[in-house]
């Protein structure tokens, strides 16, 4: 969800008047994305590289966090979305991690829609993580004991990757995941993606032809 910052620049606006218009669309977008019953939806909110950014921002956007999870609580509950959390979240304030761990363990038993947002997230640590946890393992390591040792052991394939905001890069985002992705950029700044910008992603999507590498 990429754009934030340059959306309230160009509006003579601080940063954070940016991430909370972002915080507007990602609220708009979920329901959106639901009501398709896509039954996977996967966003990316703060990168374990953002913690570089100056302390003013990122206590804004931690604060954000918390906001959207009580914006999006009731939604989440009475649509029966269950709520992943991508990341680690041992560096995120007390309260924050009360809000996550709330809202995971009331949408666990929900297995027809999930939403995962990543959050305190880089695809590398997480493949040092599942490295360094599977390290003592007797036994061959197979692909489906590799993915286990993920954040979210049960998170599929990306089908599409969306970049709104102009770039051209991964970012360090689901790495392993995106093998097979197809990727969607859009100079569209992420304040600005609505509708419309979603149907231009997924119509993108059923045009493709997926081989995964066979021939047909």
């Amino acid at each position: 969800m990429d754009g934030n910052g340059r959306w309230a620049k160009n509006r003579d606006k601080p940063r954070h008047v940016g991430h909370e218009a972002g915080l507007k669309t990602l609220t708009k977008i979920i329901k959106h994305i639901f009501n398709y019953r896509i039954s996977h939806f996967s966003v990316y909110a703060f990168s374990s590289e953002n913690w570089l950014r100056p302390q003013s921002e990122v206590k804004n956007l931690l604060m954000l966090f918390e906001k959207a999870i009580d914006d999006n609580f009731t939604f989440l509950i009475e649509n029966k979305i269950c709520f992943h959390l991508l990341g680690n979240i041992s560096k995120f304030p007390k309260s924050l991690q009360k809000k996550i761990e709330d809202l995971t363990n009331q949408t666990r038993q929900y297995n027809k829609l999930h939403f995962y947002l990543a959050a305190n997230y880089g695809s590398r640590e997480e493949l040092l993580s599942a490295s360094n946890n599977l390290k003592m393992q007797q036994k061959k390591i197979t692909e489906s004991i590799f993915k286990n040792a993920f954040y979210v052991s049960n998170l599929p394939d990306v089908d599409l990757l969306i970049r709104t905001g102009g770039e051209t890069r991964l970012s360090n985002f689901l790495l392993w995941q995106s093998a097979y992705a197809e990727l969607y950029f859009t100079k569209v700044l992420w304040p600005d993606f609505n509708k419309k910008n979603l149907d231009n992603a997924l119509n993108f999507f059923n045009k493709k032809v997926r081989k995964f590498g066979k021939i047909t």
